[in-house]
């Protein structure tokens, strides 16, 4: 239970409060990384938009119309997969971001593809992609949606790092016309025991907030709370993304006020606030486009995954930044933006957070890029 004058402390914070806190948070790192924004070079592998849950605030989902007449997709072909891991080579990506619908094999069609393709079940089908990418130097972080402990541990010695949003627990959200209404994988016990197995397995873990989504400013701190116990007994929670919903056509949430990007600058400072130097802040710089200083100056230090082949499949319309304009950004504020790998650089030379492919691999990288900064 986090204690309520905490809350309110952080809740009563004005943007000039959070702005100096955070500087401070800052200068307890070595000079070295007090300036520094990451980003990772990767781009996106979308698996299947079916999904058991109908989030009302989701584009992706197979029940929602496409933009352009976009299908669906059951199951990505295997030339498509060909075609993108080719593309990513030339494009010098280091991540692959494996994503999909969560539990897309309970639907017929999937199951009859996936027989198609020679798999048992869609981890078979994922881990197979997986160990693909890995022959060609490419790492994986997959986020499926919510998994059993067998599934993670089944997953973890082909991925860098692996992920899921915690969202909300704000159970507000289940109520007759809420967001997660009809969304079984939602409930806040599901996802926080997945993340809890992710930290059992040491498996270097990616999780986040959804911001506008029906949930309060109480909400959200309880949750960075929640987060950060969490993280003191497993220690494998790397970034935690500040995520803003963004609506689109087609989609049957409609908020009544949206999301402020003052209500999103205060979270990542509270966030920062919270889990101090101990954990990574991330924006996706795409839902936030020119108001990067904001964020820059509030204490964030990651930009996330940003490709330059494929598309914010969750947000098809805001598209991904120029590398060189977030540069630009990042210098004209003082700060260097540096490329990371999906694996961050605390946890890769621990062996029992991840395996000896994954670090041959970036032994690898690092020798073809004739770096070690990563």
């Amino acid at each position: 239970m986090v204690d309520s004058k905490k809350i309110e402390y952080l809740k009563n914070l004005t943007i000039k409060d959070l702005k100096q806190k955070t500087r401070e948070i800052k200068a307890q790192l070595p000079q070295e990384q007090r300036n520094v924004i990451t980003y990772s070079k990767n781009f996106t592998i979308s698996l299947s938009n079916y999904c058991q849950n109908q989030c009302g605030y989701c584009f992706y989902n197979y029940k929602v119309p496409k933009i352009n007449g976009e299908g669906n997709v059951v199951l990505i072909s295997n030339e498509e997969i060909v075609a993108l891991v080719q593309k990513a080579i030339q494009y010098n990506c280091k991540e692959a971001l494996l994503m999909s619908g969560e539990r897309p094999e309970i639907f017929q069609e999937v199951e009859v593809e996936l027989k198609n393709r020679d798999c048992d079940d869609f981890i078979q089908f994922v881990i197979d992609i997986c160990s693909y990418l890995l022959d060609f130097n490419l790492l994986p972080h997959t986020n499926i949606g919510e998994l059993t402990y067998d599934e993670l541990k089944r997953l973890k010695k082909y991925n860098a790092s692996m992920g899921l949003m915690l969202e909300s627990t704000s159970m507000r959200l289940f109520d007759k016309g809420g967001v997660h209404e009809f969304s079984p994988g939602k409930l806040p016990e599901k996802r926080i025991r997945h993340i809890k197995d992710a930290g059992k397995l040491k498996i270097p873990f990616t999780t986040g907030l959804l911001l506008g989504i029906g949930e309060s400013l109480e909400d959200r701190i309880k949750d960075l709370y929640l987060i950060k116990t969490i993280q003191e007994e497993y220690g494998h929670i790397q970034e935690v993304i500040i995520q803003n919903f963004i609506y689109k056509e087609g989609i049957s949430y409609h908020p009544k006020k949206p999301i402020s990007i003052e209500e999103i600058v205060k979270i990542a400072g509270i966030a920062k606030i919270i889990f101090e130097n101990e954990i990574h802040i991330q924006i996706p710089p795409n839902l936030i486009a020119g108001y990067e200083k904001d964020f820059i100056n509030i204490g964030i230090d990651d930009f996330g995954g940003i490709s330059p082949i494929t598309k914010d499949f969750i947000n098809p319309k805001k598209p991904w930044p120029q590398i060189t304009y977030l540069k630009k950004i990042c210098e004209i504020n003082g700060y260097t933006l540096k490329e990371r790998f999906p694996i961050y650089d605390k946890f890769i030379n621990k062996t029992e957070f991840r395996s000896n492919k994954i670090k041959k691999i970036i032994d690898i990288i690092n020798i073809n890029d004739n770096r070690t900064d990563i």
